[in-house]
């Protein structure tokens, strides 16, 4: 067995465990468990996911205390996933919680109320993705001019998308020592 065949083996084994704990602090809520290789990863749908947020900040057992990073993923055509990569401090361990907004309707509830954090990571997650965060606090733009409303850097239909994708071709790093 190799060194990466036992990590994958624990970290399953770590998934499993923390699922369990998990779905019993999210009694109540609709979720499902996604394994990946690093974090257990929990869909939860977008009426619910604040109210599990908070659940799974508050448990005893698991105390998610750190929100590491708020984004989205652009599915095009089925949507935008908005993704929240928490942190147990006590625990040291991760999980993913995702959920999926759908093409016509790309808002969710704000968790700047669970995570103080939350505020700036969703201000650029509505800059850049489009995807608003209903109740958030201070929803003014972080990184572009106000006036832009309706372009959307990080889409993938964003017009300069096809640019960028083009101008890192054939960019790599030499597997050759220098």
């Amino acid at each position: 067995m190799t060194q990466d065949d036992a990590a994958a083996q624990d970290a399953e084994a770590l998934a499993a465990t923390i699922w369990t704990q998990v779905d019993r602090a999210l009694s109540g809520v609709s979720a499902r468990p996604e394994p990946s290789v690093r974090d257990l990863i929990v869909h939860i749908p977008p009426d619910e996911l604040v109210r599990g947020l908070r659940a799974l900040k508050h448990d005893a057992a698991l105390a998610f205390d750190y929100l590491r990073c708020l984004t989205c993923v652009d599915n095009e055509d089925d949507g935008m996933d908005v993704v929240y990569h928490l942190y147990s401090i006590a625990g040291r361990y991760n999980l993913t919680v995702k959920t999926q907004l759908p093409p016509d309707n790309l808002a969710v509830d704000s968790a700047t109320g669970v995570w103080r954090a939350a505020d700036w990571y969703e201000r650029e997650a509505q800059e850049m993705f489009g995807v608003r965060f209903r109740g958030h606090p201070d929803p003014r733009n972080l990184l572009m001019p106000e006036e832009i409303t309706d372009s959307f850097p990080l889409r993938k239909d964003h017009p300069l998308a096809e640019i960028e994708v083009l101008q890192g071709e054939g960019v790599a790093y030499s597997e050759e020592p220098a």
